[in-house]
Formats: C-alpha cells, sequence, structure tokens
C-alpha cells in the first residue's frame, strides 16, 4: 500500500456524525451479550486504574469467617451464637442490624409447634434491637402474596413510562420464619451477575407481584441509619429511588452501578467470634450499620469484583450502601446515555478527521491519540464525577469510523461491484420466495426489529422417531424430503414465511414482509391444505405398506418481534417472542388431547374477526386449559 491515499470529501464528515449518534443511541454496552461482557470488563479497567478507595467509617461487617465456622463447630451457625454476637452488638450501639442470612427453616430442638431454645433467644433479641433488616430472596416457586412482605415495599411506586414496564414473571420471597420476621424488616439480597459472574449492579427494587416492590437491603440499610419513615423511600420505577432529599438514578431495571471500594477486607470486617467474646471496642460499633454475614470460604457466597475474584456478597451489600449512604454509586442512567451520544457524536466526527489525514502514518498517529483522548476522557468521568459513561460505544464508534474510513479511501483505488451483483448478494441472504422480490433492492428490511402482529405455526410429525427407526437413515432422509416439500406447498399457496425446518417439522410465520388482516386465516388456511395433500400421500404410504403420517399443528396469534439474525453474508428472518413460545407449546399439546390441530383462543379470535368462520368448521373448543410457561388457564380449540 501506499504511504498515502487520496482523501475523501469532507462533506462525509456528517455520515460519521450520524453514525456516532447511532451507535450511541443504540448503547451497545447494554445490547448484546458480547457488547455487554465487553463493557463490563471496561469498568473493571477502570477501577483498577483508578486503584482502591477508602471506604465509609459508618459501615462495618461481622463476619461469619472460617474463624467463626471452626469455633463453633457448626455451619450455619447456632441461632443462639447469633443472638449473642447481636446482643454485643445492640449493647455496643449499633445504628442499624442487616443480617444477610436466609433464616427460612426453625432451627431444630423445638416441641410441636413451639420455637427451639435458639429460635426463642433470637426473636427477643432481635426485638430489643429494634433496626433491624433480615434477608429474603426472589423464588419463583413462591407465590407474591405475602402479608409480611407488603409491608416492607416502597410506600409510593410511579410510573415512568416505557422504562416502567414490569419484567415477566415477576415472583415472590423466600421468608425467613414468621416469627423472626415480625420482629424486624425485610429486604432482598438478590445480586445479579453478568454472564462473566462478576457483580457490578445492585438492584434497589424488585417485582413483587402487580405493582409492589421490595426494596434491597443496602437502601433499607440507609433508610433506618437516617431515621426516615417508610413514607420517605418511594420508587419512580426505572428512573430513580428517594430517600428523603437524596435522589438515586436508577436504570432500567432499577440498578445502580456498584463503585466497589477494593478487594475484600475493603470495609472494616470483625470476626462473629471476636464480637461474641467482647473482643471488637464498642466505639467501633457504635452509631454504625452492621452487615452480618457469610466470609467463610466454604460457604460459596462468593463473587468477583474489579478488585478480587472472591468477594463475599455480604460485602457488596456493604458497598452498595457505602455508595447509597455517600452518594457515590455509578451513575448509569438516561442522563448519562444522552452525555454517550453527544460523545459518540464528536467521536465519530473526530474519527473521521484523523483517518482522512492524507499521510497514512500521520493519519494513523493521530487515529491513535484520539483512542487515548476517549479513553483518559472516560476515566475521569468514572473517577471525579462517578459516571459509568459506556466506554463501548466509544471503542465502536472509533472503531467502525476509522476502519469505513480508511477502508473506502483504499476501495476508492478500486472498481466496485455492479449494483445488479449487488442486488444478488443481498438477495443470496434470504431464503423464503416469497420476500425475494421485497429484499432484492434492499439491505436492511424495514420490518427489521419491527414490533407487530403475526400468527405462527408449528408443525411436527407424531411418532417421528419410531418411523425412523424403521425407515433407516436414507429412506428417512428421503421421507423429510417429500414432507418439507408437502409443507412448503402449503406454505406459499398461503402466502407463509417458512422461518425454518426443524427435523420432522416447521416453524412458519404469517405476517411477513408486512401484516395482514387475515394472517391467521391464512395459517389456518395452511393447515388445512397440508393436511389435504397429506391424505393423498398417506394412500401412497399405506399402498407401499406404510405406517400413515400424523401430523401437529400448533396455531398462535399474538405480538412478535420481527428481526434479521445472522451474520454479514447470511442471514435468517425470523420473529421472537412469547408468540413463538405458545405456539411451540401449542403442538406439543397436540400429542396430550390426541388432536391434529391445537390453536389458542386468541387465533381464533383474529379468524373470526377476518371474516372467515367457514374456516372454522369441525373445530371445538377446550375450556380453562394449562399451557406450560403459562400462569393463568386459557381456552383452546382443537380439531378433529
Amino acid at each position: 500500500m501506499r504511504k498515502t491515499l487520496g482523501k475523501l470529501p469532507w462533506h462525509w464528515v456528517f455520515l460519521c456524525l450520524f453514525v456516532g449518534i447511532a451507535i450511541g443511541w443504540w448503547h451497545p454496552g447494554e445490547r448484546t451479550a458480547l457488547t455487554a461482557a465487553l463493557e463490563g470488563r471496561l469498568l473493571d479497567l477502570r477501577h483498577v486504574v483508578r486503584g482502591p478507595i477508602k471506604a465509609p467509617d459508618e459501615i462495618a461487617i461481622v463476619a461469619i469467617d472460617d474463624k467463626s465456622v471452626a469455633a463453633l463447630q457448626r455451619f450455619p451457625v447456632p441461632r443462639g451464637a447469633l443472638a449473642a454476637a447481636i446482643d454485643r452488638l445492640t449493647e455496643a450501639g449499633a445504628k442499624v442490624l442487616a443480617i444477610d442470612l436466609l433464616l427460612l427453616d426453625r432451627e431444630p430442638g423445638g416441641e410441636g409447634d413451639a420455637l427451639s431454645a435458639g429460635d426463642s433467644v433470637l426473636v427477643a433479641t432481635l426485638g430489643r434491637h429494634g433496626s433491624t433488616i433480615l434477608a429474603t430472596t426472589e423464588a419463583a416457586d413462591v407465590p407474591p402474596n405475602s402479608d409480611l412482605v407488603k409491608r416492607n415495599m416502597f410506600s409510593v411506586v410511579q410510573s415512568a413510562g416505557a422504562a416502567s414496564e414490569r419484567p415477566a414473571g415477576a415472583v415472590g420471597f423466600l421468608l425467613p420464619i414468621g416469627e423472626l420476621a415480625q420482629t424486624a424488616s425485610l429486604a432482598h439480597v438478590n445480586l445479579t451477575r453478568d454472564a462473566d459472574r462478576a457483580v457490578r449492579r445492585m438492584v434497589l427494587a424488585m417485582p413483587v407481584g402487580t405493582s409492589d416492590y421490595l426494596p434491597a437491603m443496602p437502601l433499607e440499610a440507609v433508610r433506618l441509619l437516617r431515621d426516615l419513615p417508610r413514607a420517605e423511600m418511594q420508587l419512580i420505577v426505572g428512573e430513580s429511588a428517594t430517600l428523603g432529599r437524596q435522589a438515586i438514578a436508577l436504570d432500567a431495571y432499577n440498578a445502580f452501578g456498584l463503585n466497589h471500594y477494593g478487594g475484600s477486607g475493603a470495609i472494616q470486617t470483625y470476626s462473629l467470634v471476636d464480637v461474641i467474646e467482647g473482643k471488637v471496642p464498642k466505639e467501633r460499633i457504635a452509631g454504625r450499620m452492621i452487615f452480618v454475614g457469610v466470609t467463610a470460604l466454604a460457604a460459596g457466597d462468593m463473587f468477583i469484583s474489579p478488585f478480587a475474584a472472591e468477594l463475599p456478597g455480604v460485602e457488596i451489600l456493604a458497598t452498595a450502601a457505602g455508595n447509597i449512604e455517600h452518594d457515590q454509586y455509578l451513575r448509569r442512567a438516561p442522563s448519562t446515555w444522552a452525555i454517550d451520544i453527544v460523545v459518540a457524536a464528536v467521536l465519530g466526527m473526530a474519527a473521521f478527521v484523523a483517518a482522512n489525514q492524507r499521510s497514512l502514518v500521520l493519519a494513523a498517529i493521530v487515529t491513535i491519540a484520539l483512542w487515548g483522548f476517549a479513553f483518559a476522557g472516560a476515566q475521569f468521568a468514572f473517577s471525579s464525577a462517578y459516571l459509568w459513561l459506556d466506554a463501548t460505544t466509544y471503542v465502536l464508534t472509533l472503531f467502525i469510523v476509522g476502519f469505513f474510513t480508511f477502508s473506502a479511501r483504499i476501495g476508492q483505488q478500486r472498481q466496485i461491484s455492479g449494483q445488479l451483483q449487488h442486488e444478488r448478494d443481498n438477495l443470496a441472504r434470504y431464503q423464503s420466495p416469497l420476500l425475494a422480490e421485497f429484499l432484492a433492492e434492499q439491505e436492511n428490511p424495514s420490518f427489521d426489529q419491527r414490533a407487530q402482529e403475526a400468527a405462527v405455526m408449528f408443525v411436527d410429525v407424531a411418532a417421528f422417531t419410531r418411523r425412523a427407526e424403521r425407515l433407516g437413515p436414507t429412506a428417512t432422509v428421503t421421507f423429510l424430503r417429500e414432507l418439507h416439500g408437502r409443507i412448503e406447498r402449503s406454505a406459499l399457496a398461503n402466502r407463509g414465511v417458512i422461518e425454518q425446518f426443524m427435523g420432522d417439522g416447521a416453524m412458519i410465520i404469517f405476517g411477513l414482509p408486512e401484516p395482514k388482516a387475515d394472517d391467521a386465516a391464512r395459517a389456518l388456511a395452511a393447515s388445512q391444505h397440508l393436511l389435504d395433500i397429506l391424505s393423498d400421500w398417506n394412500l401412497d404410504l399405506e399402498a407401499a405398506g406404510h405406517e400413515p403420517v400424523r401430523l401437529r399443528i400448533g396455531l398462535h396469534y399474538g405480538a412478535v418481534i420481527a428481526a434479521l439474525l445472522g451474520g454479514e453474508r447470511q442471514g435468517q428472518i425470523t420473529v421472537a417472542g412469547d408468540t413463538v413460545n405458545v405456539a411451540s407449546r401449542l403442538q406439543e399439546m397436540g400429542k396430550e388431547h390426541k388432536v391434529t390441530i391445537v390453536a389458542s383462543a386468541e387465533f381464533v379470535a383474529s379468524v373470526h374477526k377476518a371474516g372467515r368462520d367457514d374456516m372454522l368448521t369441525g373445530m371445538r373448543r377446550l375450556v380453562d386449559q394449562h399451557v406450560r410457561g403459562r400462569n393463568e388457564a386459557i381456552d383452546l380449540w382443537v380439531w378433529p
């Protein structure tokens, strides 16, 4: 390559501006597993570059460590020993006690319904202290309707628009035994791990039931430390949590970024057995919030942090409390997103200018300097203002714009492919002939990442495993080719897009490239057409001495997200969402009910709305059927 290349027109800088804005708006550090993992590592790097910082004096940890376990010769520690430690802490003047232990079961030793001696002592001890918090944890098999949980909720919960949408499947919590729960506040201790098992966020509000949210233990501990009534702890879902006059910025998942103080032991920690034996001076306890939890390695309650490969969960909770108390948490909210968009736009233009220098050496030097400037800025914002800026946004902006600019300059020296070849390359990425004309002229289909309504059809051959065993590999391949051909004819005849063949079945979408009012009717027509042509095939199979083919078909209609997945040269059009999952499960229910077609009530309603009641002849209704993955029973329609 020559040391110089022709420069691109300067008006291309505006294109790079828009590229930066688009990447900033996408916010890649939160979007995919790969980019989120990269952002997590870049955040860890910012912690390491800054180094450990002093933890607040208002917090201390009483650890059930290896020393305590060895001294007490029992794990979990006896309730009586825990009570003794709490008595010592109460006498020393601890302001708040946050017990990071799941006291879910009664300690053995009680007669009948009576508490054991240890449990009885612990109940009395907690009652004497007053400002105590017990741990709860989310559990999928617990109904979210406990009165004990409800009295510990945020007093005021407000919606913040789209960000306040509750996650699917909000569940209940595992609680301490009733006698203990009545003597203390309850708060959740759930710690969310990223894909690399590191903990970088603390969720301050977990959904319970349909409208309630349970605060995290660190938030509840700070409330009690400040002597604030529960009415002054409020939540704007997906936006902020309020403690008195302090507003804590949250992300869409009601979490903030953890500002780690250092590795294990960064927060002042005392052994439980030393507390029991009175070896900890009272002045180190008085007026503080004390977190009691397990640090013994054998307990396995360990997490990855920027400074430690094994950090006890209780230290993470204490870190979050310190972050809240001193307003030192990492801001990663809509305001930082806006900063990322602006910075990405500026970096997009700067990256173009740097890479568009006539001298390639100078372009490389300026580009490297720009990368250094971007990382220094992100580090400064982190260290001085506790801003968790999306460094992945900056990396992708600099890389994409720089690579694009250098590649475009090199491309000026070569002859590019003609428009016809470009269209053929685009067309080769797609499979369905129904979409060929629509997609031939565009690289990014209009339905990519579009929310819409669609009908989804799943087809599967009953008893295929037994058939394949009898036929053998070669005959099975022949059978599948003939089956797929018939499925394809039925789908194409009714404008259905085959998303994929799955061995002895297929998933077919009705609603692409554009949704129509009769999508469900066409899906039902395809099902009936497939069964008609299958009857002719079965005559041939029976004449040849083979078992006739029986199908199971699941049909559902509802909201989906249409998307284009895949690589740069070949992609696949699909739809995702609960509608797909339900359609698949309805197909599976055909075996349970010994029917060929199982359709949801939503699907049948859409057929009726399209004015095709005639197609529903012969279908019968099954009331209050339970579909795997759904809490509420629904009505189904089956045939025959």
